[in-house]
């Protein structure tokens, strides 16, 4: 009888152990498998998503390993529904992409100062959607976002123009620099140094962009009368166009520091591209100290709106990026 308790006891301690060794193993590999880190920022980069959708941002799609090479086709998220998202028919600069069905795409979308990428396929085509309360868009779906990350948006649609060797000076009126009392100082003065900025004499008395009673600003701007407004003599900076897209401009300003800029604010810039005189405004939205006093800014284009894709001011920024790209790649391949 005793021996059979003493074997009794054995087990016991013996299952115990078992138990005690698989419960810890079990712990070990659930917090191998768990990363909450990783699981949070996933939930975190969701809900941006989703909060960018509900603003009807803009995302840009190109085919998925073509990063750098298609033209980034654009249009506005509409929904996140039944595992898909909604978007706006894609275009590029005034024309529609095709697109087949299941064909796999890199989605990139810029919101709150963070690039969202992910991957996806195209589900559906050729349906008809609500943006919003008035207006009613063609559209169509893609899957759930797989692999969404954040990234960098420049690789896909930006082209670099430093590298053909010819400089692009750009000018710059700065639109939104309001002091209020008399300016007591006189207007396109000219500094005796290689860079000629003036950010004092960019300061008005009043607004040069019109607002109405309650120092809102008109729904309707007439930008081409505000950019001949603003365009003074002489300018308020100088720089060189460094890279460039249909939305967005990279320019190296002389004699100015990123502590100088208004984020958001708006600037007229002119430069010739192809012979031609362009005539922008544009967005400040970030900044970067070099060495020498000047600043790399990068901005986005607010005139001609992205809405107008037919402008010809974006049609030949396009024309000029795909053609860099295209020359870039094909150096690239022959090195």
């Amino acid at each position: 009888m005793a021996a059979f308790s003493f074997q009794m006891m054995s087990m016991g301690r013996f299952l115990g152990r078992m138990c005690r060794y698989i419960c810890v193993m079990f712990s070990k590999k659930s917090k191998k498998n768990l990363n909450p880190g990783a699981s949070s920022n996933t939930r975190a980069l969701r809900a941006l998503l989703a909060e960018a959708i509900s603003r009807n941002a803009t995302v840009g799609i190109v085919r998925l390993g073509y990063s750098g090479q298609d033209p980034l086709a654009q249009g506005r998220l509409i929904a996140w529904e039944d595992e898909n998202i909604v978007i706006e028919q894609l275009q590029v600069i005034g024309r529609d992409v095709q697109l087949s069905k299941d064909t796999r795409v890199e989605a990139f979308i810029k919101y709150k100062d963070t690039t969202l990428v992910f991957e996806a396929k195209i589900v559906a085509k050729a349906e008809v959607s609500k943006l919003n309360d008035q207006q009613i868009v063609e559209s169509l779906r893609i899957s759930e976002p797989q692999l969404l990350r954040k990234g960098d948006r420049r690789s896909a649609f930006r082209s670099s123009v430093t590298a053909s060797g010819d400089e692009i000076p750009v000018k710059m009126w700065f639109l939104d620099r309001v002091e209020e009392g008399p300016i007591d100082h006189a207007p396109n003065r000219m500094y005796a140094q290689v860079y000629y900025t003036d950010l004092i004499s960019a300061r008005r008395s009043e607004y040069i962009i019109e607002r109405d009673e309650d120092g809102q600003e008109l729904r309707d701007i007439d930008w081409g009368e505000v950019i001949q407004e603003a365009k003074l003599d002489q300018p308020h900076a100088i720089g060189r166009l460094v890279d460039l897209t249909a939305n967005g401009l990279g320019i190296l300003m002389y004699g100015v520091m990123k502590m100088q800029l208004d984020r958001f604010e708006r600037i007229a810039v002119q430069f010739e591209l192809d012979g031609d005189s362009i005539d922008l405004v544009i967005e400040v939205r970030h900044g970067m100290d070099l060495r020498g006093s000047t600043c790399k800014l990068g901005s986005l284009i607010v005139h001609p709106s992205i809405s107008n894709m037919h402008a010809p001011q974006r049609r030949l920024l396009e024309t000029v990026a795909m053609r860099v790209q295209r020359e870039q790649l094909k150096h690239r391949r022959s090195a």
